[in-house]
């Protein structure tokens, strides 16, 4: 008589005989339950994770039990410090940040020491130019955006398709290249249905195009860390 007949079947891992309660149903298997228990194939599936993803990032739930009411355990410097010493943040359920503000002030240092602060940071993650090429960026338009000039230029204007910056936009500008879903033909359209009612066009500017070559070519050697800039 066969194990799943008896009720119990063998789990390879942990090497024992258990109920069937004891394995997850599986479908695709010809007997319907899992090859592995449930506490093995739950140990697998963190195996695999950590493997892949190394060791959990989060400190949650390390730290000694018995803090005080009132004070709160810093993961950086190991220390129990009143709520006083910590910064607020209302996105923690506890109403403030992970770490003291010695060591909150000290990580915030080193990352801007790392990423040459917040601005260049996000313009490198977000579009992979730097501060820098985005200042060139917006001292060769004159500060004004790339497609009306009347504007400030805010915001920077990706191709996202290919990752590569464009120029530097207004609001405004930027908005309509998204309704109009960077489709040069709908543009055109636009253009011919405002002049066939009556719209008299404005004198053409003259054509601008960003001396600082920005973008970058997925063929490229270059390490990824690098900015997006050819």
């Amino acid at each position: 008589m066969s194990q799943n007949a008896m009720g119990t079947k063998f789990c390879p891992d942990c090497k024992n005989v258990l109920p069937l309660a004891s394995f997850t149903r599986n479908r695709r298997n010809r007997d319907g339950y899992s090859f592995y228990c449930a506490p093995c194939s739950r140990a697998r599936v963190v195996a695999s994770r950590r493997s892949r993803l190394g060791s959990p990032k989060t400190r949650n739930g390390q730290g000694p039990k018995d803090v005080p009411f009132g004070s709160k355990w810093c993961p950086e410097c190991g220390a129990v410090k009143p709520l006083a010493q910590f910064p607020r943040n209302r996105s923690q359920s506890s109403g403030y940040g992970s770490y003291c503000k010695p060591c909150h002030n000290a990580i915030g240092r080193a990352n801007r020491e790392a990423h040459g602060g917040p601005r260049n940071y996000h313009l490198r993650r977000r579009y992979g130019i730097t501060a820098e090429h985005a200042d060139a960026l917006l001292a060769e338009q004159g500060g004004l955006c790339a497609i009306c000039r009347e504007a400030p230029a805010a915001h920077v204007d990706h191709d996202h398709a290919t990752g590569r910056v464009r120029g530097l936009l207004c609001f405004n500008c930027n908005g309509a290249l998204g309704q109009f879903r960077d489709r040069p033909d709908l543009m055109l359209r636009a253009y011919a249905y405002l002049t066939a009612s009556g719209h008299t066009p404005l004198v053409p500017l003259p054509d601008w195009t960003p001396s600082v070559a920005v973008g970058f070519d997925p063929t490229d050697p270059r390490p990824e860390d690098d900015p997006r800039v050819a």
